[in-house]
C-alpha cells in the first residue's frame, strides 16, 4: 500500500476517533450539574472530575494525533476530504451509542455534506503546496478572530433569556462556534505538520499555545452543547465548520493553492457552497416527538379517573327508616375497571354518600346531654 493511501485511511480514522470521544463527552453530561459558559471555573471542575469525560477527551486527543500523522505524509488537499469522509461514521456512532436518529431534513443535510466531500476530493487532484512559513503577527491575526468570535457568539446565545414555552434549540450556534474553535486549532496543527520545524523551535513558537487555547475553549463549549443538544447535530456542525475553515485559512497562510484551471476551482467552489447549504438547511429547533399514549390516556384506570363522570351513577332515595339508606342504580354501562376488577368511586357517588351521611340521624353521646333518654323519638 502506498504511503498516500495509508495516510488517507489514518485521516479517515482520526475523524471516527473524534466522534467516539464526543460520544463519551455526551455520556458524561448525565452525571454533571447544569453547565453554563458564564461560570468557567465550575465548568472546568465538572469536566476534570468526570472519569467518562477524561476517557472521551483522551480519545479525541488520539484522533488529533492521527490527523497530525496524516498531515505530515500528505498535503492538506488530500487529507481534508478524508477527514470529512469520516462524517459517514457519525450516524452509526450516535445511533449505536446514544440511540439518536436522523430526521428527514438532517438526512438531507447529511447527503449534501457527502456530495460536498466528493467535490472536495475531485478538486484535491489539482492542488499544490508551497509549505511557506507565515510570520508570527500574521498567524496571530488569522487565528485571533477565530478564537474570540466563537466565544462571544457562544456567550450571547448561552445568556439569552429563554421563554418558558420556547421550543428547544437544536444547537446551531453551539456547533458552529465550537467548529470555528476546532478549525482554528486545526489550522495551527496543519502549520506545525507542514513546516516540520525542530522541537526546540516548535516550543518557542506560538503554534502549540494557540492550539492549546483553541482546544480548551472548544472543549468547554462542546460540553455545554452536549448537555443540551444531540451528538448528531453538534458533531455534524463541528466537522462541517472546522474543515472548510482549515482549508481556506491554511491556503492563505501556508501557500497552499490550486492550479488555475476551471474544473478544480469549480469543484472547490461547488463543495464550499454545498457545505454552506448543509449547515443552512439544518433545523433550528428540535422536532416535537409525539408521546406514546400512556395507560391513563388509553382509558385504563388511574388515580385521576375518579374525577371523571361515572358511566353508572347512583341516585339516592329518601330514607325509609332511621339510618336506612336506599339506592337505585341505572342500567349497567360498560365502564372502566381498576386493579383487581374494582370499580373506582365516581365524584357523584362520593358527593351522594357524604350528603346521605349528613342527613342520617346521629346517635347521641350520653343521657345527661339528652333528657329524653336514649331511643326516644
Amino acid at each position: 500500500m502506498e504511503l498516500g493511501h495509508w495516510a488517507t485511511i489514518v485521516a479517515f480514522l482520526s475523524t471516527g476517533a473524534c466522534f467516539v470521544g464526543m460520544a463519551f463527552l455526551k455520556t458524561a453530561t448525565n452525571q454533571m450539574p447544569p453547565l453554563n459558559g458564564a461560570r468557567p471555573f465550575a465548568l472546568a471542575i465538572a469536566m476534570l472530575s468526570s472519569r467518562t469525560w477524561a476517557i472521551g477527551f483522551t480519545i479525541i486527543g488520539a484522533g488529533f494525533g492521527l490527523q497530525f500523522i496524516a498531515l505530515t505524509a500528505l498535503p492538506l488537499s488530500a487529507v481534508q476530504p478524508a477527514l470529512l469522509a469520516g462524517l459517514v461514521l457519525l450516524p452509526f456512532i450516535a445511533g449505536i451509542g446514544l440511540r439518536e436518529r436522523l430526521g428527514r431534513r438532517e438526512t438531507f443535510c447529511m447527503v449534501l455534506g457527502v456530495v460536498a466531500i466528493v467535490l472536495y476530493a475531485r478538486a484535491a487532484g489539482s492542488a499544490r503546496t508551497f509549505d511557506q512559513t507565515p510570520a508570527e503577527p500574521l498567524l496571530l491575526a488569522a487565528i485571533g478572530p477565530s478564537l474570540a468570535l466563537p466565544a462571544v457568539l457562544f456567550l450571547i446565545s448561552d445568556l439569552r433569556p429563554k421563554g418558558a414555552h420556547e421550543r428547544p434549540l437544536s444547537g446551531i450556534t453551539y456547533g458552529i462556534s465550537a467548529g470555528m474553535l476546532i478549525g482554528a486549532g486545526e489550522v495551527v496543527l496543519t502549520g506545525m505538520a507542514m513546516v516540520k520545524a525542530p522541537l526546540d523551535e516548535l516550543v518557542v513558537s506560538p503554534g502549540p499555545y494557540l492550539f492549546g487555547a483553541a482546544t480548551a475553549l472548544a472543549a468547554g463549549q462542546i460540553q455545554i452543547a452536549f448537555q443540551r443538544c444531540r451528538l448528531l447535530i453538534v458533531g455534524f456542525l463541528v466537522i462541517m465548520t472546522a474543515n472548510p475553515q482549515m482549508l481556506l485559512v491554511s491556503t492563505a497562510l501556508y501557500g497552499h493553492g490550486w492550479q488555475p484551471r476551471v474544473e478544480p476551482l469549480a469543484c472547490l467552489a461547488g463543495g464550499l457552497l454545498l457545505n454552506l447549504a448543509a449547515i443552512w438547511f439544518l433545523p433550528r429547533h428540535e422536532r416535537t416527538r409525539p408521546t406514546r399514549p400512556s395507560r391513563r390516556a388509553s382509558g385504563e384506570w388511574s388515580a385521576t379517573s375518579a374525577l371523571r363522570p361515572d358511566p353508572n351513577p347512583q341516585f339516592p332515595m329518601q330514607p325509609s327508616g332511621r339510618g336506612a339508606v336506599g339506592s337505585e342504580r341505572l342500567a349497567a354501562a360498560p365502564g372502566e375497571h381498576g386493579p383487581f376488577g374494582m370499580k373506582p368511586p365516581s365524584l357523584r357517588d362520593r358527593i351522594a354518600r357524604e350528603r346521605i351521611g349528613r342527613e342520617a340521624p346521629q346517635p347521641l353521646g350520653t343521657d345527661a346531654r339528652d333528657p329524653r333518654g336514649p331511643g326516644r323519638p
